[in-house]
């Protein structure tokens, strides 16, 4: 049994599950010398685009881990996200509910050379016994920002479920929202 869950583990960790490589990429004119676009204050709704597993701009930075667990972390409709760089790889996040904050996080980000800023933090999340009854999530996103100062996200969001190993499942889920800035 400790064989096999180390041979899942390594399959895991050396599978790229849920990359980039074959998406679309919407222009995003954030470089080196205009990284700061990116700070400001964003509405938590998205204007365009949807998903079900990223549907706000508080899913992406800190998602409810849960899967079972179908509550909204934050009250969705009062929320405001203000992004701030503080260092060259690493962005300020801070969720306001009623002016009062709620979340503050330093993550870890790297501004690659197609004009997105990558969240290096996998939002990875174990459910219950991964294939037994359960299974494994892993969420990466990536920042751009668009013509109107407005925030895109690309997120993929790759799902592995099972009952019993004979019935299990995986998608990849591709995202792409814009959020206003205020």
């Amino acid at each position: 049994m400790k064989k096999i869950i180390s041979y899942l583990c390594l399959l895991l960790f050396t599978l790229n599950c849920a990359g980039f490589k074959n998406i679309e990429l919407p222009e995003s004119v954030i470089e080196n010398n205009n990284i700061e676009n990116i700070n400001g204050t964003y509405e938590n709704f998205a204007s365009s685009g949807n998903g079900f597993y990223v549907r706000m701009l508080t899913d992406v930075f800190d998602r409810n881990t849960n899967m079972f667990n179908w509550k909204d972390k934050y009250d969705p409709k009062n929320t405001k996200v203000k992004l701030q760089m503080i260092e060259k790889n690493k962005l300020n996040v801070i969720f306001f509910k009623n002016e009062k904050i709620v979340f503050n996080k330093n993550l870890r980000v790297e501004l690659k050379e197609d004009g997105y800023l990558y969240l290096k933090e996998k939002r990875f999340m174990l459910d219950g016994i991964p294939l037994v009854l359960g299974g494994w999530n892993i969420q990466k996103s990536r920042l751009g920002v668009d013509e109107n100062n407005n925030l895109r996200i690309q997120s993929n969001y790759f799902y592995c479920n099972g009952f019993a190993v004979l019935m299990s499942d995986w998608k990849t889920l591709h995202y792409n929202l814009t959020f206003e800035k205020q």
